[in-house]
């Protein structure tokens, strides 16, 4: 068995940069889509919040729209849709594959900051204690999945960590070498997720003694 591991780790060694790169550029995806997408979502849900009508049903409308569209489905539309290349004063600029799988998981995001941003503001005004950590305890949550779903602009061409997976599997072939890297792949994933699962605990745990 200890055989085996080590074998593993010899054929996985020369691309572990190769591959931490990817996942680099899967957390700045995610970090991106997390940022613009709650700003926007907390604002939307001040909207709702503020009980102005003018703005309530627009502010509602966002809402459904960005929780219900399929990040899956933007992938797609955003590459089709956003150009290759766009011109500015007369030069041509290339538009990264990343902005546009970014774009595409900032919707579902926006939608998801708005309902737990209104959650947030009525457990305020109701007196309620705990509506800091609830908020931060489901954003860090929702931030896992949004890192889980970054794994999905490999289909449009982002070079992440599962499009570089990928292309050493193309390259160097064989069923053992392919599961074993998809595997290796995936624990990036769990590993990233139970740090930031501690981290979270932790800052909650802090707020509640300091409450």
């Amino acid at each position: 068995m200890i055989d085996h591991l080590l074998s593993i780790a010899n054929e996985l060694r020369p691309h572990m940069g190769f591959l931490a790169g990817g996942f680099a550029m899967n957390l700045l995806i995610s970090v991106l889509s997390m940022g613009v997408g709650t700003v926007i979502g907390v604002a939307l849900g001040r909207l709702r919040y503020s009980g102005w009508r003018a703005f309530d049903l627009p502010s509602r409308l966002a809402t459904n729209l960005c929780r219900n569209v399929p990040s899956f489905v933007l992938l797609f539309y955003m590459a089709s849709m956003i150009p290759s290349e766009v011109v500015l004063a007369g030069k041509f600029y290339t538009v990264p594959i990343w902005i546009k799988a970014t774009l595409a998981l900032t919707f579902p995001v926006i939608g998801f900051a708005s309902d737990q941003s209104l959650g947030y503001f009525t457990q305020r005004t109701a007196g309620l204690s705990g509506a800091g950590e609830t908020f931060l305890v489901a954003w860090v949550q929702y931030f896992l999945i949004i890192v889980m779903a970054s794994a999905t602009a490999s289909i449009i061409g982002a070079d992440e960590i599962v499009g570089r997976a990928n292309t050493l599997i193309s390259q160097t072939g064989g069923d053992g070498f392919m599961l074993t890297i998809y595997l290796f792949v995936s624990l990036w994933f769990i590993f990233s997720g139970l740090l930031l699962t501690a981290l979270v605990k932790g800052v909650a745990t802090g707020l509640s003694r300091a409450a």
